[in-house]
Parts: structure tokens; sequence; C-alpha cells
């Protein structure tokens, strides 16, 4: 017991110094009474808790210098916020938890993870596979941009899987990138029949699955999950972020290449996506319990001619959906009937609680038509194939009380 006390007693000494130490690292050991008034503003004394009074949630290091140590390499510490960060790694190491993955990264949107990892992974004469149903600027910049940097793709449609096998070049096709449930219309992938192809060919499986949310589909070998921390994982519509999670060698690869391209997240940004993180699963059940209730109101409305939510029997997904997730998300896209006389544009703006607005996944309801944000790069026979035109809308489903919803929605479908 005496050895144990001795020993507590040098381990709060040596805490004491090392403290001291930091709180005054800024000008070593000078005398802070001989300072000037400048000198004195901008090397404010450091207040940090002793190791055994830390605070209870982390500190937010909203600084884009910190200063070199000369005991461990530069590899191994914190230089440059562009590089590297306290906060956003903190962010990193739960997203990888919650995904079950080695390692990831956030970047400063949900784009910026979709066109870093392309360009983290790919190289000049390699050949990608994606889909007509992925995010519209995920879909463009695949289509347009690559190919300037020599990298070409095959745009296939999500359920033909003999097209998709067809298309692989051997030697050349690297990857292959799909989203699900997709946007707007949530049409579900086959990801055990995707990744079957993908590892018979040794290629790589990348997935946006920022639809369906964090928690799902961590049981699948995804080479890399990409999401939109915009949306659920912020959940609150005022941050900007996006992730990449899966194997360590990959992800480190991508890391380099978004750090060139400076797509790096604010520190700040982080500790908001971290703060939101904390409600995530209380959150996501209000939302889907909400949207299975407004699907279910607008699947019998006579007003409706088609309603696309997966945990609705008439979806095309229905089965697939109910064997790879454990719940069917928020958004609920449908096509309102030609015959009532009214566009989705002028439904929109008849509605009152629920707001005309692009994005998803926030605590409040937000609706758009689909027809001018999700497929105007498509061609008519493509969007007509994928249900988007004049009169249909997607809907993300929010955290108000399902009756408020419903009515205004009634009250705009009868007004």
């Amino acid at each position: 017991m005496a050895i144990s006390y001795i020993a507590q007693l040098v381990i709060r000494f040596l805490t004491d110094i090392i403290l001291w130490s930091r709180e005054n690292f800024a000008m070593k050991n000078q005398n802070r009474s001989e300072w000037n008034l400048n000198t004195l503003l901008n090397h404010p004394k450091r207040i940090i808790p002793r190791a055994d009074n830390p605070s209870l949630l982390a500190p937010i290091y909203q600084s884009v210098k910190f200063v070199v140590s000369s005991e461990v390499g530069y590899g191994e510490q914190f230089i440059y916020g562009r590089v590297g960060n306290p906060t956003v790694r903190q962010l990193e190491g739960l997203l990888s938890d919650i995904q079950k993955k080695e390692d990831c990264i956030v970047l400063s949107s949900g784009l910026a993870a979709i066109t870093g990892m392309l360009l983290g992974l790919l190289k000049s004469g390699d050949h990608v596979i994606t889909f007509r149903e992925l995010y519209k600027p995920g879909r463009i910049f695949i289509r347009e941009t690559l190919p300037k940097f020599g990298i070409q793709s095959s745009i296939l449609k999500l359920h033909d899987l003999d097209a998709l096998e067809k298309s692989i070049i051997p030697g050349k096709t690297k990857l292959i990138h799909f989203e699900s449930p997709t946007n707007p219309n949530l049409d579900i992938a086959d990801i055990e029949g995707i990744i079957k192809i993908a590892r018979k060919h040794q290629i790589l499986v990348s997935m946006d699955g920022t639809f369906a949310g964090l928690h799902q589909h961590t049981e699948f070998d995804i080479d890399l999950m990409v999401q939109s921390l915009t949306k659920y994982g912020n959940g609150h519509g005022d941050v900007l972020a996006g992730s990449i999670a899966g194997k360590k060698n990959l992800i480190g690869q991508i890391r380099q290449m978004t750090i060139n391209l400076g797509a790096s997240l604010d520190p700040h940004a982080a500790f908001l996506v971290e703060r939101g993180l904390k409600t995530y699963k209380l959150r996501i059940e209000k939302h889907v319990k909400n949207a299975a209730e407004v699907a279910d109101f607008l699947a019998q409305h006579p007003k409706i001619q088609k309603v696309f939510y997966p945990g609705l029997s008439s979806h095309k997904g229905y089965e697939l959906a109910h064997k790879q997730m454990n719940d069917m998300g928020s958004v609920v896209s449908f096509v309102i009937d030609p015959s009532c006389g009214i566009t989705a544009d002028q439904f929109a703006h008849k509605l009152k609680l629920i707001q005309f607005a692009v994005s998803l996944g926030a605590t409040e309801s937000i609706i758009c038509p689909t027809h001018y944000f999700f497929g105007d790069d498509l061609s008519p026979i493509d969007k007509a194939d994928l249900g988007i035109g004049p009169f249909s809308l997607r809907l993300s489903v929010g955290l108000e009380d399902a009756e408020d919803l419903i009515q205004d929605l009634k009250d705009a479908l009868e007004a």
C-alpha cells in the first residue's frame, strides 16, 4: 500500500509539472511580468485541467496551427489543420466505431467525400462502374469530370446485374460505386449481388448509404461507405460534412488526396456533427415512425398516384429492403395524380407546416419536386422509368408530430 501511495504522489507531481509546462509552452520559461502588452495579448496563459479533472466534453481545437514537438516524428503529431485536427480525428474515430470500419475520414461535404474517394482511388486508364440512380452530383462528376483525368465509366441500371458483370473491363475496372436506398425514389440495391460480382473480379466496392443512415448495412463486406453527414449524422440542418469509412489502407490513400484537394472539415463543424450524433438513435426512431405513418396516409389518398417507400408492400424493393435493412428510413417520395390539376411545384407551395426546401434528415420536415433537383441530367426515358416528372415529390419526414404532418398534407391535397 505504501509503495502504491508513493507512486501516486510521484505521478501527481509529474502531472503537475507537465501541466505547468503546457500552460507556459508558448514562451517557454520567460517571465510574463516582463512582457509588453501586444505580447501578453497574443500569448494568454493556458488553462488546462489536471489529468484527474478533465472536462466532461472534449474541447474544440479551433486552431489551424500546432506547436511542433521534438519528442516524436512529424507524422505522429498534429501540425496543420488541413492535415489533421484532434476534434476532427475524434469524430472520425466515432464514425469508424458506429459503422464497424477500420478507419474513417471526414470532409467538407458529402460530395467532397464522393469526389475525394474517386480521385484518391482511380488514375488515368482506370474504369469505374456506377448507376443512373446515383446521387445526381456524383453521377455528373463521374460522367463529365473523370474523363478529363483519363478515367472512364459505365453508368448502368441499378437492378441489371447481368449488365454489371458484362461491363467489367479486365485489368481496368477498379471500382463499383452505388447508392441504396437511392435518391429520390428509394430504389434498393442488391448489395450481396453487387459484392459477389466485385469479389469475383477483384474489384473494390463503395456505397453511398446516406438515405439508410450510419447504423445500417454494417454487416456487409463493403470496402468503403460514404455518408453525407449533413443529413442524419448532424441532424439539425446547420452543417455541411461528409465521411468515408472503410479499410485502413484505402482511407490512407484517399486521405492524402483530400488533403491535397483542401477538402478538410472545420473543427467546429466536426464538433457540431459529434454533438448531433449524441441523439442520432433517438432521432432515427422518431423519423422512421413518422415516415411510416405519412407513407401509409399518402398510399391511401385518392389524389396520390404512387408512393415510393420501402416500408410499403407495394414498393418493388420491399422484400430486399427488409432483408438488408433494420428500418426503412424517413424519406417518402410520391406522385400526385395528374388528373387533380396540380403540379408538384404548386403542391409544395400549398403546404403550411412542411417547408419547400432541399436536403433531408434534419429535425424539420421539408419537401421538393424531384424533377427540378434530381433528374435534369437524365434522358426523358430514364426520368420516366425512374418515376421523376412534373407531379413527383420527395418528402423528408422530420420530428414533428405525425398527425400534424398528415393534416398539412391532407389540407394541401384538398385545397
